[in-house]
């Protein structure tokens, strides 16, 4: 396609975005019952809520408990006791893509200063990258608790106390044939002749073994740790930094994957420090990591797109995923002025607008015809490229600090929850 073209495209989609193909099989016509008006809820907890302590994540059930055990530790818990913690806790609520052998990327602002982190491994074997990362950055930061003490604290606190949320049941679902095909996956997820449903009991996870299983492979961990992005400056002037380079985009390079990667992304803020974080791994089968309530994967997956944007005092981060191509999508945004928004309702609003995805072998377009206007369609039919819709692209979370305060914001396309106190 020509740069020319995508301009044209780009002002005619001007305010809307891309990714996720949940539906790409159906033509765009004028007049289409998929031209409708979603409701619009905003993704972030409201400004004049208490938020000095917010969580966020997939599952509501584990932010209540993990808000109780908090609440139980006083003040003994900072800002790294709780990034351990909150990480760890991810091992029971998403085993499938917060496993010991996943991948971990962080986004991390402590006494004011942001940083990224990128933990993975290009070796197969009794990797695990991310017991690895979460070590690795509680000892950049001086922190001398171990993680051994923290499994300690989890047992104690949580043991019995979570429920399977939304996505980890879509998970169990999908692969209901393999599991049921492993006796020790059966005794684990299966209930009768099903997999286990949101809201049941999670099954108990012994912290302190999948560390004791790490330890004994510490001295053969090949973990690779990135901690660099690429910077962008827009015309404007205002500028950020990603982990996928622009300059492909510019060019109408795209980065189009096979398959959708799918990856668990969290977060948690304290008046401290804040972090966002995205793990991920590849299930080339179905099997669980030493006995134990884990999928064992891969850490070699394709990235979540992160960018990291920070002018005049304000702090943008997006993570991007559940895409083809994630790095397209925060292209996209950061095209329709991302980095110049001054409050965290306009970053949301960003995110609930339409958005669309280009795909190559053959060259189309997808879009989300449910989001955008009447005119954007009607300009769009006039192109000589097809065009197809889809019910929602892509998931995209942020975190946003303004002077009106630190926010996170979840993408209400798909399952999320947020809580402030």
């Amino acid at each position: 396609m020509s740069k020319h073209l995508l301009e044209i495209l780009y002002l005619l989609l001007l305010s809307s975005c891309a990714f996720f193909i949940e539906r790409i099989d159906t033509p765009l016509v004028q007049n289409s019952d998929a031209i409708r008006r979603p409701p619009e809820t905003p993704g972030f907890c409201d400004l004049n809520e208490k938020a000095d302590f917010q969580l966020t994540g997939t599952n509501d059930n584990s932010q209540v408990a993990y808000t109780e055990i908090s609440k139980a530790l006083g003040q003994r818990l900072d800002f790294l006791d709780h990034f351990a913690l909150w990480n760890l806790l991810q091992l029971s609520i998403r085993p499938d893509q917060s496993s010991a052998t996943s991948r971990l990327q962080v986004l991390l602002s402590k006494d004011g200063t942001s940083h990224y982190f990128d933990f993975f491994s290009e070796t197969t074997e009794d990797q695990y990258p991310y017991l690895y990362g979460i070590e690795w950055i509680l000892r950049k930061f001086g922190k001398k608790t171990s993680l051994e003490q923290y499994a300690e604290l989890l047992a104690r606190h949580i043991a019995g106390r979570l429920k399977v949320g939304k996505d980890f049941e879509l998970f169990l679902t999908q692969n209901f044939a393999a599991i049921k095909g492993d006796p020790a996956l059966t005794a684990l997820y299966l209930r009768g002749a099903d997999v286990l449903k949101e809201g049941e009991t999670s099954p108990i996870l012994d912290y302190k073994a999948v560390i004791g299983h790490y330890r004994k492979a510490q001295r053969d961990q090949k973990i690779i740790v990135n901690t660099t992005l690429t910077p962008f400056v827009m015309d404007r002037g205002f500028g950020g930094s990603c982990n996928y380079d622009f300059n492909l985009y510019d060019n109408s390079i795209f980065l189009i994957d096979k398959i959708i990667p799918v990856a668990n992304l969290y977060g948690l803020a304290t008046p401290t420090g804040s972090f966002l974080a995205s793990s991920s791994q590849r299930l080339e089968q179905i099997t669980g990591l030493k006995g134990l309530p884990l999928f064992k994967g891969l850490s070699k997956v394709r990235s979540s797109a992160v960018c990291m944007i920070e002018n005049n005092g304000n702090k943008i981060w997006a993570i991007s995923n559940q895409s083809r191509d994630p790095g397209q999508h925060l292209f996209h945004l950061v095209r329709y002025g991302l980095p110049g928004r001054k409050s965290v309702a306009d970053v949301d609003k960003l995110i609930r607008h339409s958005r669309h995805l280009f795909l190559s072998d053959p060259l189309r377009l997808i879009i989300e015809s449910a989001r955008s206007s009447e005119e954007q369609i009607e300009n769009l039919l006039k192109l000589n490229l097809p065009i197809y819709n889809a019910e929602k692209l892509g998931n995209i979370w942020a975190y946003t600090q303004f002077p009106e305060g630190q926010r996170f914001i979840i993408d209400r396309r798909n399952p999320g929850a947020l809580l402030c106190r």
